[in-house]
């Protein structure tokens, strides 16, 4: 609940460490401070995001404890790890707002941060407020509007750092003015660039495999044309073009493949956004439609042998309503507030699988011959195509409404919330996959056959969910104790990425019926559609915390979980050389942790700092899972960090003289591991730590930054999987050293 005032904050006429108004930094749907909160919630404001060097979501992860999002592969990757809970593909465990409208499609959150007024993230079982994909947070993002402001504002930034990155962004923001009265109306617009060559080389080509380009925006308008209305309307735009998918093997520790792998996107988001407030009451409403347009291009088998390529183009199409009512408080010790939302999203998605002739003779004459020759040693089946293209449409749809409330009873000190939300969700997959090829058998003839394989239909799904959360807290001038317990569930759906798998089996079964034959499959697990349905994960948190404030300037926050999880989502891989992965409700699993962040700021006579320390432990381990080749039970949770660890120390010397406004130092310091990387966890990413440090010269309108993140050029992996019975990772990024300078007038 502490905050500073910076030069976005000028016009506040104020350069000392204050405390904000309570209710100026609180979650959004609850309205107490973030010191009285029944959970835990890291607010970021812009003093941190600026000493923190925050440009993405991924950095996010540096100074919270128990969260970690890894940065890699692309600008699609938006892989997050909260408290042991996580996916690699589907529905992400944290939801991400914007400005009130949650984003539909995790392709979305890898965009970068402009003009962020406060970031909040919330730990911990959501799911009675914000509904589908929270059961493990939710990071509120809150963008500058121009009426928060009392003048005109114009900012702007450039940047230079190592692989020749390049960042640039710049916004203007203004009102109407009237002599009599507050200005009702203001807009701005804000716009960003950003390019790098890349940090990672393909020894195939000797080129950069991860540059590219990235750009965007936003446009708004900000009015309040009553004392008892609010509006604002925003567009956002982000566009992405970029190399992807640095994975080097593990043997050789090289990246080295011969197709190209490419991610390009452009997402807009338009929205709107309303406040009614008259005679205690208050209505909070949003609107929003979001585009998503995207093309993946991946050399699939990451080596330089020419296998199979895959392709996933997608238009995406959402829809967001929102409406939140708060009531009057008739009495001192009960007040309520009830909402309701809604959503459809309609994806067309095209994901092609593509094998070269390689690939034919290893992946599918090798699986199918394997099979054949154990009756028939002498003979063969054979394929004359030099390419195999498997071209796979999906439109994937998916509705749902919801209805929550919220009560808060308050005795004296005590403070109990009773939530309740109750979900309803659609969700259809329409399907059309294909395959063309010319085959012989050598046992029955020499001539090639053509075979035309169809696999087309349509299935549909209904899940149902019911969401309570109760937390009782203990309110005192020195802060907050509470105990809560939650449920909060990821959506289930369909996944198409299993799909080629499907078409390989469904290709040698119509081979072997035109031959009389009956081929045993791979893994007879992945010759049916149905497979690619999964139904929704829950989870039941429980939680115990506390919020103190023993002196001024500290806040000092601890909190201890444990979770349930129930119809846990996990990838499953079929056996032998296969494309393809499935999304299985195949395991249960528990967690536990703890984790603890202080917060201090100070000020003293022309010195002032901050320092902000955190850990965070978890203990993830499966109760039960077994995806057909091996027992996992028992074994730890892969992907998920044990131990997260943060300090940023900061000390700042204000001059206030004409040559020299102030100058400041900041280290930060991070640990993170160990990350089992499988579920056999035979393959596991020690502890390791990072250090970034950068140093800000001010004057009046400028601030020139000198940064550098991996000072030590740590050697660390941010990823590992098996693909075809080989090993890949990516290596986390190397020393990166940097210059920006900032204009704000």
């Amino acid at each position: 609940a502490w905050a500073k005032a910076t030069d976005s904050d000028k016009h506040t006429q104020t350069t000392d460490t204050v405390r904000l108004p309570e209710v100026e930094v609180s979650v959004s749907r609850v309205d107490r401070p973030v010191m009285h909160q029944q959970m835990q919630v890291s607010v970021i404001d812009p003093l941190l995001i600026d000493k923190s060097q925050i440009l993405f979501p991924k950095d996010i992860s540096n100074i919270t404890p128990n969260i970690y999002m890894p940065d890699y592969g692309s600008a699609m990757t938006s892989s997050i790890y909260i408290r042991g809970m996580g996916s690699r593909i589907n529905e992400p465990v944290m939801a991400m707002v914007v400005d009130g409208v949650p984003l539909m499609d995790k392709n979305m959150y890898d965009q970068a941060l402009q003009d962020v007024k406060r970031i909040e993230l919330i730990r911990g079982a959501q799911g009675s407020l914000y509904g589908r994909n929270s059961p493990a947070g939710v990071m509120e993002i809150r963008t500058l509007q121009p009426l928060d402001l009392t003048t005109r504002l114009i900012k702007g930034s450039f940047g230079y750092a190592s692989a020749n990155t390049i960042q640039a962004q710049a916004s203007y923001y203004d009102q109407l003015k009237d002599n009599n009265n507050p200005s009702r109306l203001g807009w701005g617009i804000a716009a960003r660039y950003k390019h790098t060559d890349g940090f990672y080389t393909n020894d195939y080509d000797g080129r950069r495999v991860d540059g590219g380009e990235q750009a965007g925006g936003k446009i708004v308008i900000d009015s309040h044309p009553t004392d008892q209305w609010q509006l604002s309307a925003n567009v956002y735009a982000d566009w992405v073009k970029q190399g992807a998918f640095p994975y080097a093997s593990v043997k050789t520790h090289t990246i080295n493949y011969n197709r190209p792998s490419s991610y390009e996107r452009l997402a807009v988001m338009p929205t709107l956004r309303a406040q009614y407030q008259d005679r205690g009451y208050k209505l909070l409403m949003s609107a929003a439609y979001q585009l998503l347009n995207d093309n993946m291009l991946m050399d699939q088998d990451y080596t330089q042998a020419d296998i199979f390529t895959l392709q996933q183009k997608q238009q995406q199409h959402s829809q967001t309503l929102d409406a939140l009512l708060k009531g009057k408080k008739n009495v001192d010790w009960y007040d309520w507030s009830v909402g309701v939302s809604e959503f459809v999203k309609h994806n067309n998605m095209y994901a092609p699988v593509t094998f070269m002739r390689q690939g034919i003779e290893e992946v599918i004459l090798g699986n199918a011959n394997r099979g054949i020759q154990t009756a028939f040693p002498d003979d063969s089946l054979c394929i004359s195509n030099n390419q195999l293209p498997i071209p796979s449409y999906f439109t994937l749809f998916n509705a749902g409404l919801a209805a929550y409330h919220q009560s808060h009873f308050r005795f004296g000190n005590w403070h109990i919330n009773a939530d309740l939300r109750f979900d309803y969700e659609y969700a259809s997959m329409d399907y059309l996959s294909t395959a063309q090829l010319d085959y012989k058998f050598t046992l029955i003839t020499d001539q090639f056959t053509t075979i035309n394989t169809l696999l087309q239909g349509n299935k549909h799904s209904h899940f149902w969910q019911i969401l309570p959360r109760l937390a009782a807290s203990y309110d005192d001038d020195w802060g907050t104790v509470y105990v809560s317990a939650a449920k909060g569930y990821k959506a289930g759906g369909y996944n198409p990425q299993i799909f080629s798998t499907i078409t390989q089996n469904q290709v040698m079964t119509d081979i072997a019926a035109v031959m009389g034959m009956h081929l045993d499959m791979t893994d007879p697990r992945f010759s049916d559609v149905s497979i690619t349905e999964y139904k929704p994960e829950r989870d039941w948190n429980f939680e115990v915390g506390a919020h103190f404030t023993p002196l001024s300037g500290i806040q000092i926050d601890i909190a201890g979980f444990h979770t349930q999880c129930y119809d846990q989502q996990v990838t499953v891989f079929p056996n032998g050389k296969t494309t393809g992965r499935m999304m299985a409700n195949a395991a249960r699993s528990r967690i536990w942790g703890a984790e603890a962040t202080l917060h201090y700021r100070w000020n003293v006579g022309n010195w002032q700092g901050i320092l902000v320390t955190s850990y965070g432990f978890t203990d993830a381990r499966f109760i039960k899972f077994n995806d057909g080749m091996g027992d996992y039970s028992g074994n730890y949770i892969p992907y998920s960090p044990m131990h997260t660890a943060h300090i940023l120390a900061n000390v700042e010397y204000v001059f206030n003289q004409k040559w020299l406004k102030s100058i400041d130092l900041t280290i930060n310091a991070d640990g993170i591991g160990q990350i089992y990387w499988n579920e056999q966890n035979d393959c596991v990413q020690p502890f390791y730590g990072l250090l970034n440090a950068n140093l800000s010269l001010k004057w009046k309108y400028l601030q020139l930054t000198i940064w550098g993140k991996n000072l030590t050029n740590t050697q660390y992996d941010v990823f590992y999987f098996r693909s075809m019975g080989n090993d890949f990772l990516q290596k986390g990024k190397p020393l990166q050293l940097g210059a920006t300078i900032s204009v704000n007038l």
